[in-house]
């Protein structure tokens, strides 16, 4: 995945393999320290808040996460493009901040009333509170793509990291003090994320990128990133709902109880969305720069990174299957253990849905964006169908199927394409099917109690290494080398 030195656009040109590599794995760290503190809080706030108040309290995360997509609707990923294509042709940060801005405020908007919708009036100054931080993390959002452009996105995480520890300590104090969830909402989460978006801010103004020149009116070309990335953020739309619409289904289902166990199973998953999109993000601007030498649905080492990404994917799963119990009792406490059941049949998510965001950005690259809108309608579409026969009349655990099924559908179609373009697509392909069959398998045989927990991660743990480990390792060499 090195780029020669003659390849690379004029503004990114230290972009390597390794540069790639390092900033994947800083981010990793950086988000490993995140993850340990976003624990730690859950925890504070698990066993701070009653049941019902801790499913409105992750009702309104799971709004948060489901309108997410009106923060970046596919505008980094294109503005990415650009400047690693054609940098004059992307506009300057500030000119993206009114963008941005309106967007999360049409996010809160939706966030507050969806909240009153499903959880009552009595939520709604929660929804407030929590959902607010929508609007700093829009203007962290916009420096994003610039720093991701210069794989500077890991400076990033780890003022996430610093920020969210900051939260944390805030959050324990007023668990402590018995404050109310707004308050726990204000002090943990949207004060910590104002904080974050001034550290932000000033890693902007430093990263090479954001200095690039962009010559003439700025408003054209805010026009033209606004209609490209049109097909996209169809995409995203269609992505967000149909990864979180079960928090609709969930709440007309099931008691409060149930719906609170749930949606804390599903926290776990919405970690791993982040790594998936760590790992395409960090991905993206050399995917742009080789699709301009190669076709890269037809490419050999695209085939085999889509494979390692998948087989990193099945060996998480393992991990979750056989944690589950004491992840669940740890972090949430026995009113939430029960989620350990949800957890298990969640896990294969991890390795559906590492391929599922690299082929996103790789027809990104390619310029098929509009390919995968539809790929994605097919997946909304099956999705609402699925929870509507099955979700409202079987519940938690059917949605939790369905929710894997959903990614499982858009993956096949976006490899279709792959599986088409020679023995390569073919064989990588097969692979991919076999990983993904391991991990559901022994999630399923797991959660029914039919295998011991161990025996069912090891058996998903062997079949993703023997069908992936040699990518996985391959894609580091060249990493290294680079």
């Amino acid at each position: 995945m090195s780029v020669d030195a003659e390849e690379r656009a004029p503004g990114i040109a230290g972009l390597t393999a390794r540069s790639a590599t390092i900033t994947a794995v800083a981010q990793a760290g950086g988000r490993a320290l995140t993850l340990g503190v976003v624990v730690v809080s859950t925890a504070v706030v698990a066993r701070t808040l009653a049941v019902d108040t801790y499913a409105d309290w992750a009702t309104v995360l799971s709004l948060v996460a489901l309108v997410g997509f009106a923060l970046d609707p596919g505008l980094s990923p294109v503005v990415v493009r650009r400047l690693a294509q054609h940098p004059d042709q992307a506009p300057t940060p500030a000119a993206m901040t009114a963008v941005r801005v309106v967007l999360a405020l049409v996010a809160l908007g939706v966030i507050v009333i969806l909240t009153g919708a499903l959880r009552g009036t009595s939520a709604v100054p929660l929804a407030a509170v929590l959902g607010a931080q929508v609007v700093p993390r829009a203007l962290v959002l916009n420096a994003a793509a610039w720093l991701q452009a210069d794989h500077r996105l890991h400076r990033q995480t780890a003022w996430e990291a610093v920020c969210a520890a900051v939260g944390c300590a805030a959050l324990v104090l007023v668990g402590a003090l018995g404050g109310g969830a707004p308050l726990l909402a204000l002090a943990g989460f949207t004060a910590p994320t104002v904080l974050l978006a001034l550290f932000i801010r000033r890693e902007l103004a430093r990263t090479p990128s954001s200095h690039l020149p962009s010559p003439g009116p700025q408003a054209p070309k805010v026009r033209s990133v606004l209609l490209e990335v049109a097909p996209l953020a169809g995409a995203l739309v269609l992505v967000a709902t149909y990864t979180r619409i079960f928090v609709v289904f969930v709440n007309a289902a099931e008691a409060s109880a149930v719906v609170a166990q749930y949606l804390f199973a599903f926290q776990f998953i919405e970690q791993l969305i982040v790594v998936a999109g760590i790992v395409a993000g960090t991905l993206l601007p050399l995917l742009a720069v080789r699709a301009r030498a190669v076709a890269l649905l037809a490419d050999a080492s695209m085939h085999a990174l889509v494979l390692a990404v998948t087989a990193f994917g099945g060996v998480v799963t393992a991990v979750l299957v056989a944690l589950a119990p004491p992840l669940c009792r740890l972090v949430g406490g026995p009113h939430l253990a029960p989620a350990d059941h949800y957890l298990t049949l969640l896990a294969p998510m991890a390795a559906i849905v590492m391929p599922a965001f690299v082929l996103g950005y790789l027809y990104v690259a390619v310029g098929a964006a509009k390919r995968y809108l539809w790929f994605n309608a097919a997946g909304l579409l099956f999705n609402v169908a699925a929870n509507a026969a099955l979700t409202l009349t079987l519940g938690a655990s059917a949605t939790a199927r369905i929710a894997w099924a959903t990614e499982l559908l858009v993956v096949t179609l976006a490899m279709l394409p792959i599986i088409h373009s020679g023995r390569s697509g073919r064989v990588h392909s097969l692979r991919v099917i076999a990983i993904v069959v391991a991990c559901v398998a022994g999630a399923e045989l797991a959660a029914a109690g039919d295998v011991a927990r161990g025996l069912a991660a090891t058996g998903i743990l062997v079949c993703s290494l023997g069908a992936g480990g040699r990518d996985v390792l391959a894609f580091a060499g060249k990493a290294r080398r680079s």
